[in-house]
C-alpha cells in the first residue's frame, strides 16, 4: 500500500496548493470541466438538478484478504449477494502470478472455468479475475515473455467465461519487483530509455494476450498515473526522466504506454487511486480527477493522448482497517470513537462514488465480509447510507471536518504525552576560530570545536528504528548562526531531488530543515529546507500559515559522498529579526530530516506527527 499522506514539513493546505498551483493553463478545456466538478463538490450540490433524472452507472467492488476463490464463490453466491457491494474481484485455484517466467499448468484451471460457468451472477454485475505482477522476469527475454502471454491468455479466458467485466491487474510487488529500474537485471549494462522501450513493448504484448481470449475487456488497476503526483507538473523532461528511473515504480508508466498502444478502442483501463484510502476531505477526490485525466498525460508518449483520453478512467479507493482501526499500527481511525469511524468512512464512499468514473474499490484487511468475521459496527449501514443519499440526489449531510480535527487532537495529544522535548546548549564560536566556510563540507576547526547534538530520532508516529542516522552540529557568532547536518545515506544514487530553483518544492523529495522561532514564543517561526542538490526553500509561519513573501538572505551549500551528504547553512540575525544572543537567550528550535527511502522522518527533538508542531520544538541556550 502506498500512501498519499502531504509532506510532514509543510501544512496540508500549502502541499495541495504546491502541488496544483501549475496545472491549470496546460490543458485549458478539461481544466474547465474540473472548475465545474470543484464548484459542485464544494457547493455541495447536484449539476442537474431539473427534469427527469438519470442514475450514474457507478460500481462498488469489494476486495480484501478475504478475496475468495470460484469454488466458495459458486457455493456461497447468494449470501455474498447480500452485501452492499455490486461486484467483488475473486482469484483462480490455477495461479495468479501472471508475469511469472514459469508457464502455469492449463489443466490447473479446468476447475475454476467449471466454476465459473456455473456461477449465476444477480447482485454481482461487475466482477474481476485477480492477477498479481510479483515476478522475476526478464524484460528482454523473449522466451520469458512467450510465457507471461500463455498465462495471461488462460486468465482472460477464465474471466470471459465467468462473464466478468475484465480482470484486476495488481501491479503491486508481492516479491521481486518487476518495476524498478534501480535493481533491474541489466541496469548497468542498459539504460533506463532502452528498459521504457522494451517495456513499452511488453505492455502491448500484454493486451494482446488479454484481448485473444477477452476482447473489449476492462483492467482494474489499484494505481496508475495517480501514483506520480511529484511527476505530474512541468518540468524538463530530462529531470523527469531521471527522477522516474530512480522510483519504486519506475517501468509502470512505459507499461502503460505499450498497454494504449496494443488495446482495442473498447478495452478500459482503470486507475484505481490507491492514495484515495486516506482521504479526509471532498477536495482530494476531485484534485485527483485532473490528476489523472490531465496532468498524467506528462507521463504519455504524445500520440496516445486521444487514446488515454477515451479509455483511461478514473476510479477511486477505500480502506476500511483504516477508517475503524483495525490495522495492525495506530492510526487515525484508532482515535475516532465508535461514532465517528463509520463517518469517515461514509464521508468516503459517498465522494469516492461520487467522483469515480465507473469502479470504487473497497479493500479490508482484518476482516471478513463473506463469513461476517470482525466486520465493524455501523461498516455495512454506512456503505448504504452513502449510496442511498446519492442516488436520491441528497448532500452527505454532515460535516466530517470536526471529526478528523478531534481524532488528529487524541492522537497528538497521545504521542505528545510520550515524547521527551529536547533542550541543547549553543556555544558560541571559540575565541580565535573562523567561522565554517559554508561549502557543504564538515571539515572546519569551528566544527570541529563544536560538540554535535544527539543523533536525531524517529518521529514518534513512525517506525522507532531508522535506517540512516543524521547528526548536526550548530555554533554561532555575532554575524549568524551556522548549522552543520550530516545525513548519512547508504545508497546516495538513489536520492530523491525535488525542485531546481529557489522556493520550488524541495519537500517532495530529500531534504534537511531548520526552523527556529522568535526569542521566548513559539510562533511565528522561520522555516529553511536545503535538498541534497543545494536547491533551498524558506518561509516564516504565522499559525498555519506559510508567507513565502519572506526572503532572507542566507548561505547555504551540500556535498554527496560515498556514504553521506553533507550540508552547511549560515544565517544571519539579521534573517531572524534578532540581535546576536547574549548568554543565556533561549529560542525554541528543532533541525529535521526527510529521507525518501524507507519514508523516514527524523528530527533533533521528537516530533509526534510531522515537522511543523513548534510546541514540541526542542530548546537551544545560547552560551
Amino acid at each position: 500500500m502506498h500512501s498519499s499522506s502531504p509532506p510532514a514539513s509543510l501544512p496540508q493546505a500549502r502541499w495541495r496548493s504546491a502541488e496544483t498551483k501549475d496545472v491549470t493553463a496546460m490543458f485549458c478545456k478539461p481544466a474547465s470541466i474540473v472548475g465545474f466538478m470543484l464548484i459542485a463538490a464544494l457547493s455541495g450540490s447536484r449539476a442537474d438538478t431539473t427534469g427527469t433524472q438519470r442514475a450514474l452507472d457507478k460500481k462498488l467492488i469489494e476486495y480484501g484478504w478475504d478475496v475468495p476463490f470460484t469454488d466458495y464463490v459458486r457455493a456461497n453466491l447468494p449470501e455474498m449477494e447480500k452485501r452492499p457491494f455490486d461486484g467483488l474481484i475473486f482469484k483462480l485455484r490455477g495461479g495468479g502470478l501472471v508475469m511469472t517466467p514459469k508457464p502455469l499448468d492449463e489443466a490447473a484451471f479446468a476447475p475454476d472455468l467449471e466454476n465459473l460457468k456455473q456461477t449465476e451472477w444477480k447482485q454481482f454485475t461487475d466482477n474481476f479475475v485477480i492477477l498479481w505482477a510479483a515476478s522475476d522476469q526478464d524484460w528482454f527475454n523473449d522466451e520469458h515473455w512467450q510465457v507471461i502471454e500463455h498465462n495471461a491468455k488462460l486468465m482472460a479466458r477464465c474471466a470471459k467465461v465467468g462473464r466478468c467485466v475484465g480482470v484486476c491487474f495488481d501491479q503491486e510487488p508481492y516479491g521481486t519487483n518487476p518495476w524498478s529500474y534501480v535493481s533491474a537485471a541489466h541496469h548497468d549494462t542498459k539504460s533506463f530509455a532502452e528498459y521504457e522501450a522494451v517495456t513499452r513493448k511488453r505492455g502491448a504484448q500484454f493486451v494482446r494476450a488479454l484481448e485473444s481470449e477477452f476482447p473489449g475487456l476492462a483492467i482494474l488497476t489499484f494505481f496508475q498515473l495517480s501514483y506520480f503526483p511529484q511527476l505530474l507538473i512541468p518540468m524538463d523532461s530530462a529531470q523527469r526522466a531521471t527522477s522516474l528511473s530512480q522510483m519504486h515504480y519506475a517501468l509502470l508508466p512505459a507499461f502503460l504506454n505499450g498497454m494504449l498502444d496494443a488495446a482495442s478502442p473498447e478495452v478500459r483501463i482503470i486507475d484505481g487511486n490507491e492514495s484515495a484510502y486516506y482521504y479526509t476531505e471532498r477536495l482530494p477526490y476531485f484534485e485527483v480527477c485532473q490528476r489523472i485525466a490531465q496532468r498524467g498525460l506528462l507521463l504519455v508518449e504524445p500520440e496516445l493522448w486521444p487514446k488515454y483520453r477515451a479509455q483511461a478512467e478514473v476510479g477511486q479507493a477505500l480502506y476500511i482497517d483504516q477508517y475503524f482501526g483495525l490495522r495492525a499500527q495506530k492510526v487515525l481511525g484508532h482515535y475516532l470513537t465508535p461514532e465517528e469511524r463509520p463517518q469517515w468512512f461514509e464521508h468516503n464512499v459517498y465522494w469516492s462514488l461520487y467522483t469515480t468514473d465507473k469502479y470504487v474499490w473497497c479493500y479490508s484487511e482484518r476482516m471478513n465480509w463473506w463469513t461476517s468475521k470482525d466486520v465493524p459496527p455501523g461498516c455495512e449501514e454506512a456503505i448504504r447510507s452513502a449510496r442511498k443519499k446519492l442516488a436520491a440526489g441528497a448532500g452527505l449531510g454532515f460535516d466530517l471536518a470536526p471529526v478528523v480535527e478531534a481524532g488528529k487532537k487524541r492522537e497528538r495529544d497521545e504521542i505528545a504525552s510520550r515524547l521527551k522535548v529536547q533542550t541543547a546548549d549553543i556555544a558560541r564560536l571559540p575565541q580565535g576560530t573562523a567561522a565554517p566556510t559554508i561549502d557543504g563540507r564538515v571539515d572546519d576547526a569551528a566544527w570541529t570545536a563544536t560538540k554535535p547534538l544527539p543523533p536525531f530520532v524517529a518521529l514518534a508516529s513512525r517506525p522507532e528504528k531508522l535506517a540512516a542516522a543524521t547528526q548536526a552540529w550548530v555554533t554561532y557568532d555575532d554575524k549568524a548562526l551556522y548549522l552543520a547536518v550530516r545525513c548519512v545515506e547508504p545508497n546516495p544514487q538513489k536520492l530523491s531531488l525535488a525542485g531546481e530553483k529557489h522556493d520550488d518544492p524541495v519537500w517532495q523529495g530529500d531534504d534537511v530543515e531548520v526552523l527556529l522561532s522568535v526569542p521566548g514564543k513559539a510562533t511565528p517561526f522561520y522555516h529553511f529546507m536545503l535538498n541534497p542538490a543545494g536547491v533551498a526553500w524558506d518561509g516564516v509561519h504565522h499559525d498555519e500559515t506559510a508567507d513565502l513573501s519572506y526572503a532572507p538572505v542566507w548561505q547555504h551549500a551540500v556535498q554527496t559522498g560515498a556514504k553521506e551528504w553533507d550540508a552547511e547553512l549560515a544565517i544571519p540575525w539579521a534573517a531572524l529579526s534578532m540581535s546576536s544572543p547574549t548568554p543565556g537567550t533561549k529560542v525554541r528550535a528543532n533541525l529535521c530530516r526527510q529521507r525518501m527511502q524507507g519514508s523516514e522522518l527524523s528530527a533533533w527533538s521528537p516530533m509526534a506527527t510531522g515537522f511543523l508542531e513548534p510546541d514540541l520544538f526542542g530548546t537551544w541556550v545560547f552560551r
